[in-house]
């Protein structure tokens, strides 16, 4: 009796099974015949990403660069003026001399 009501659960998942698949199979066919419009439309929309990214990264090295170049700039002019502006002459040692 157990194999019976057993058999009968199988059968009837079978059945759910094919049903389901005679449903959603046109919707499947569907589907894989607009695969060839999106990879049309990927690979270009891919391309030009890359291209963008490319070009801002680019944009920002040049904008690192230029910005170490005025950081330095601005460090060499202040290391001279420290020098040469606020201490002339070498400052006197002011330990025991003997």
């Amino acid at each position: 009796m157990k194999l019976l009501i057993r058999l009968s659960i199988l059968a009837l998942a079978a059945v759910g099974a094919h049903t389901l698949f005679e449903r959603l199979r046109p919707r499947v066919s569907g589907a894989t015949g607009s695969g060839n419009v999106v990879s049309e439309t990927l690979t270009p929309a891919v391309r030009e990403a890359a291209s963008t990214v490319r070009d801002a990264s680019t944009q920002a090295a040049h904008d690192v660069a230029d910005a170490t170049r005025q950081a330095a700039g601005d460090l060499a002019a202040e290391l001279e003026d420290a020098v040469t502006g606020s201490n002339p002459s070498p400052p006197a040692s002011s330990g025991p001399t003997a």
